[in-house]
């Protein structure tokens, strides 16, 4: 299209910044540097318990936290690897964006760029099990009252306009986010006085301000409460529109009594026509975490109407789902590639079937996979192994067998196995191999594998990626014989002495292997 003359074309807006990359150094679980690479796509990662997956959660939510990450000055050492030696040494977490703009978060405070750390603060969700406990079991037998999470979390950084009076911003129109504006409330409440009948002015003013633009917020929530739920699949719970009656200044002549009635907002459920006063002790788990997930997101969501900037919006989930069925597993997948798709996400799980049920459904060309295992607990210092999944072979597996040698073979020759048998299914499968049909791919013996793969002649893209049937044979003929003398008798009790550069040697054939079947 051609330009009217005397003016510039105008330049596409730029997508906003990503994260690029996640480094940990001695933080936490992880004694020496460690770097996640995003290249600005979402993130999927398994790790098994006590491999230091929750460490990330924690990097991640503490280097975003609203409105600045943990104070360090006075606990400098409180997040460092406790098994590193020398101890004392400094830790950071470092994030870089797909703009090459970076933010470090060390021992030593905050550093890098700050301004675009604070506007990813103020939309980031940052969720874990017990954030989504917070909307249920934590309220015990009482009713679920939701004025704290909403006011200190969920909306915390939603912004109101300011009353224009002191100690808020006095230019009348300034916008306040609501925990701020909460927590300037509290300063100034014993100026409430001691007589109902006489409390300034500034402070009805104010409360007036703080209850109008909390009800705002909870108006946009209440709208997307009902869509959150249908889209869960759990349409046979409906959410009582949140409301909020406001607060009231309580006169006392004691000054300690002097408070603000009227901190409640109740979470009140209907399920299939029932009221529900107390959902959170009738409902099952499964309900109550898509209960609490959707009121999670619908506040997300409704926070970044007002979002303005071109920071990233950074969604991190960390275990939420372990409450919830398997079979509605895959609609939050969905509505998070509905509501979702202009966020950065990050999903961790330590529940290794989700895991590889998510990445079967999730978009490729927009995820990055990573494996974390716990490392040699014999070591010194415990050594996180996280391993970028590249494709579907299972080179974790190796990575962990590799980590248990030469003290634990029996282990590294059960990893080296099943590594083993994960990639001569999938090699079957690529080449394709032709199989007599059973009912169950399980029924097909690892050494009928191994013979059709033996007896296959090397052409299409093997062979126009440079492999003969000389590599393709002698590989074939390097597995044989380490399944028959390392792989077998370490799947049996009573596994014989076998030495270690033979786990060794098993280990570096399944790995050839691996690299000629991802040529496919």
């Amino acid at each position: 299209m051609s330009v009217p003359a005397g003016l510039s074309p105008v330049p596409p807006l730029a997508p906003p910044p990503r994260l690029a990359s996640l480094k940990l150094n001695n933080f936490r679980a992880f004694p020496e540097p460690e770097i996640f690479s995003l290249e600005g796509k979402n993130l999927l990662v398994y790790g098994e318990n006590g491999s230091g997956k929750s460490s990330i959660f924690a990097a991640l939510r503490a280097l975003f936290r609203h409105p600045s990450p943990p104070p360090t000055l006075n606990s400098k050492h409180a997040f460092e690897n406790k098994f590193k030696q020398p101890q004392g040494g400094p830790w950071s977490v470092e994030a870089v964006f797909t703009n090459g703009k970076t933010v470090t978060w060390a021992n030593t405070g905050l550093q890098g760029d700050k301004s675009l750390r604070n506007e990813i603060a103020l939309k980031a969700a940052m969720l874990d099990y017990r954030a989504l406990m917070e909307t249920n079991h934590l309220h015990g037998e009482d009713r679920v009252n939701l004025f704290e999470v909403i006011v200190n979390n969920l909306l915390a950084s939603y912004g109101i306009t300011g009353p224009g009076i002191y100690p808020f911003p006095t230019s009348g129109t300034a916008q306040v986010a609501i925990s701020e504006y909460w927590g300037k409330l509290t300063t100034i409440r014993e100026s409430i006085g001691n007589k109902s009948n006489a409390i300034p002015p500034r402070i009805l003013q104010a409360c007036q301000g703080f209850n109008a633009g909390v009800n705002a917020a909870l108006n946009a929530v209440n709208g997307l409460l009902p869509v959150l739920l249908r889209d869960l699949k759990y349409q046979d719970m409906q959410v009582k529109p949140l409301t909020f009656s406001g607060l009231i200044p309580n006169a006392s002549h004691w000054l300690s009594a002097r408070q603000y009635g009227g901190q409640e907002i109740w979470l009140e459920v209907g399920y299939r026509g029932e009221a529900l006063q107390h959902p959170h002790l009738f409902l099952n788990e499964a309900r109550l975490s898509a209960l609490g997930l959707a009121i999670y997101l619908a506040g997300r969501l409704a926070l970044v109407q007002q979002a303005t900037g071109e920071a990233p919006k950074l969604l991190v989930l960390d275990d939420v789902l372990i409450g919830i069925d398997h079979s509605n597993r895959l609609p939050v997948l969905d509505v998070l590639n509905k509501y979702f798709a202009d966020w950065q996400v990050v999903l961790l799980t330590h529940d290794r079937t989700w895991f590889d049920l998510a990445r079967a459904h999730l978009p490729k060309q927009e995820w990055i996979y990573y494996e974390v295992y716990e490392g040699d607990p014999s070591a010194a210092a415990p050594m996180p192994i996280a391993y970028k999944v590249e494709s579907e072979l299972p080179r974790a597996l190796l990575n962990k067998g590799t980590s248990l040698m030469p003290d634990y073979c029996e282990a590294a020759a059960n990893y080296t196995r099943q590594a083993f048998e994960l990639g001569m299914r999938i090699a079957c499968e690529v080449i394709p191999i032709e199989m007599p049909f059973k009912q169950s791919s399980k029924n097909h013996k690892s050494q009928e594998l191994l013979g059709k793969l033996a007896n296959w002649k090397v052409k299409g893209r093997l062979d126009k990626q440079g492999v003969t049937q000389k590599d393709w044979d002698s590989i074939l003929h390097r597995l044989q014989m380490f399944k028959d003398i390392v792989m077998n008798p370490y799947s049996h009790p009573s596994a014989p002495n076998i030495p270690k550069q033979e786990i060794a040697d098993a280990i570096a054939a399944v790995t050839a292997f691996l690299d000629l079947v991802a040529k496919k």
